[in-house]
């Protein structure tokens, strides 16, 4: 009856902080500011904004056993073969410094063979294909982070700290906003020109603990908790305007009956 009661315990204690991290904010999410939440073509669920200036929120997220988020990245994809700048500001925040050739930070360019800073100084190169990835990396390839869709730029960001509440910004099934967890949001000025479409996603180094035991894995945020600046109207906006439409039709037909 003991070792019975003993079991219990034991499933109860390893059971309760997985339900914690199953119903808490993903590890990694990234926010436009004010976005709508909805569908565009092939990229769904996804935070929308018309707007090419506007308030990136990048947010890490503690887990149960989490220790450190390090190596977090911010990664770009832009159309394949479009040319354009991506200005971000974000003070101390946000570590860039031009590449090895002169290329000023925010500014993309396909040919761009710059290795990723091993210091973490931020440099910001731009890639063709998936080269950048970590090695042992093994992230979701939700649209439009694929290889024959975009091409790609990263910028280096500080490690995230256990500091504060943080939201959940959750663009599935039209978006909700909740305050779900506990550990960092950093916010970034981005300013965006030639480039018909920017979508955010963030990816990082997570060490956890479990019994005096570490383990390290890299993650990458969600299909649902991406972001991205498109010129055409946000998701919300193209529906009322087709709800608009109707409407004025509906009224028409109605004065002619």
């Amino acid at each position: 009856m003991k070792v019975f009661k003993i079991l219990i315990m034991l499933f109860v204690a390893l059971a309760f902080p997985m339900s914690q991290r199953l119903f808490a904010a993903p590890t990694f999410q990234v926010y436009i500011d004010g976005a709508t939440a909805g569908n565009y073509f092939e990229d769904h669920d996804t935070w929308f904004t018309a707007d090419s200036s506007f308030n990136l929120i990048v947010v890490g997220a503690y887990g149960p056993r989490t220790i450190s988020l390090s190596e977090v990245t911010l990664l770009l994809s832009v159309p394949d073969g479009e040319t354009g700048t991506i200005a971000i500001n974000g003070g101390a925040n946000l570590l860039i410094a031009p590449t090895a050739t002169g290329t000023p930070p925010g500014v993309y360019n396909p040919d761009e063979l710059a290795d990723i800073d091993p210091l973490g100084l931020g440099t910001p190169s731009g890639y063709s294909d998936k080269s950048f990835l970590p090695e042992g990396a093994t992230f979701n390839n939700h649209y439009p982070l694929q290889e024959d869709i975009s091409d790609f730029m990263i910028y280096s960001l500080p490690d995230f700290d256990d500091l504060e509440a943080i939201h959940n910004y959750d663009a599935d099934n039209g978006g909700s906003i909740t305050v779900n967890g506990h550990g960092e949001e950093k916010v970034f000025g981005v300013t965006v020109t030639g480039f018909s479409r920017v979508h955010f996603d963030v990816y990082g180094y997570e060490t956890t603990s479990l019994v005096k035991m570490f383990k390290n894995t890299w993650d990458i945020n969600p299909g649902s908790h991406d972001s991205t600046y498109t010129i055409v109207p946000a998701p919300g906006a193209i529906m009322l305007g087709s709800i608009g439409v109707g409407l004025v039709g509906w009224l028409r037909r109605r004065r002619t009956l």
